[in-house]
């Protein structure tokens, strides 16, 4: 693949790191100075970390589906964030609206308002080898130091007429949680989080979960499933 030959690329060549952009030019793949491949999460989370150190009290543009590792990584730098929907439309709205350092879809695309509020795998490429050289690291030791990340997906098949009973029954039963209203609901627990999302196209509800470990976070997210399905098979005996 692209990929595996760019990482030999990289080890054998002594590269500071690779990239593989997206035949659409706005996403890509970034492949550290060891050879290593990064996730879509990891590399979310070494572009908070290098942004934020580079820049402290940086202002960052995330959807509100992110980890809550770069909330703790933001935070540790006096860097702030502003939450966006999961729609790319809104994370543009909201890079663009000022003061916004950086932003992120979480799938690869990476925004850089101060030259252009949309992704740019190009602008990205330079924008890493410019931050690496501002904090003096190298990628790989970034991405060593990432706290492991832990989010569970799912979704429930929800009639489109059943959608707002599945989001008043949520709202009901968290009334003494924190919540984040930006897009769906995003409940706050404390060891973790979920967030129940209906899908704008299909007749779906989403429900994403992050625990302290991969079996909390698919207990939550199976948790807010059993809700939604419970909720459902209410309002059908009404």
């Amino acid at each position: 693949t692209r990929l595996a030959r760019v990482s030999t690329l990289v080890r054998t060549s002594g590269s500071h790191l690779g990239v593989v952009f997206d035949p659409d030019g706005e996403t890509l793949r970034v492949v550290d100075d060891t050879g290593h491949v990064l996730t879509d999460e990891e590399c979310l989370l070494a572009m908070v970390t290098l942004v934020t150190e580079a820049r402290p009290e940086a202002r960052l543009a995330l959807p509100v589906a992110v980890s809550r590792e770069a909330e703790r990584i933001a935070a540790a730098n006096g860097a702030t964030i502003a939450w966006a929907k999961l729609s790319t439309a809104h994370l543009m709205e909201v890079a663009g609206s000022g003061g916004i350092d950086f932003a992120t879809s979480g799938a690869g695309g990476y925004l850089w308002p101060d030259f252009l509020p949309a992704a740019d795998a190009v602008a990205t490429m330079a924008k890493v080898l410019d931050l690496l050289a501002t904090t003096g690291r190298t990628l790989s030791s970034v991405v060593v130091g990432l706290p492991s990340v832990h989010v569970a997906h799912e979704t429930v098949s929800t009639p489109w007429e059943r959608k707002g009973t599945v989001m008043r029954t949520t709202m009901e039963q968290a009334q003494d949680k924190e919540l984040v209203l930006v897009d769906g609901i995003k409940v706050l627990h404390a060891d973790g989080w979920a967030l129940v999302l209906p899908d704008p196209e299909e007749p779906l509800t989403h429900v994403w979960a992050e625990g302290g470990s991969e079996g909390g976070a698919r207990a939550l997210a199976q948790e807010y499933v059993g809700r939604i399905r419970a909720a459902l098979v209410a309002d059908t005996d009404r």
